[in-house]
């Protein structure tokens, strides 16, 4: 950001996955809820994980949220909580969208052309099923559900 440009205050929360492939869209389901629980006190965008896209979205925004489905060898549903601004991204992460480059790679990209927010929060949710047609499992539908209120106060503490 060598243009002098000022960061944009608002939060904002990006849903990352593919509709289609079951799990996978657990990102764009949360979204989608909150957009209806916290009109105005976010921005709210999806993407496809992409990490080209993912930089030109949180491009001048202080406060970032990812919400992306993983599978990193824990029991579907889990949720992992992490500071990408403090914290590496375990290797062990597995993304299931047609990510052509990964968040890790993202990161680290978004770090060399220091376009990276003041604060990354990922939420990764532990995903089992990733078939094309397929629906959301339970599983992860009630972890996502149970994760909105966590996402909503992050998103109350960053104001």
């Amino acid at each position: 950001m060598g243009n002098g440009m000022s960061k944009k205050t608002e939060s904002l929360v990006i849903g990352i996955g593919n509709e289609y492939r079951g799990d996978d869209a657990v990102g764009l389901y949360i979204l989608r809820k909150l957009a209806g629980l916290a009109p105005g006190k976010c921005v709210l965008k999806e993407s496809p994980g992409e990490a080209v896209h993912l930089i030109n979205t949180w491009e001048g925004y202080r406060n970032v949220i990812l919400v992306d489905a993983v599978r990193a060898s824990s029991a579907a549903g889990t949720v992992h909580r992490i500071d990408a601004i403090r914290q590496k991204l375990p290797d062990n992460w597995v993304h299931h969208s047609a990510h052509t480059v990964s968040l890790p790679e993202a990161i680290s990209l978004a770090r060399t052309l220091r376009v990276m927010p003041d604060s990354l929060t990922i939420y990764g949710i532990e995903g089992t099923n990733f078939e094309p047609g397929s629906r959301i499992s339970q599983v992860v539908k009630k972890a996502a559900d149970d994760l909105i209120p966590e996402i909503l106060a992050r998103i109350e503490s960053l104001k």
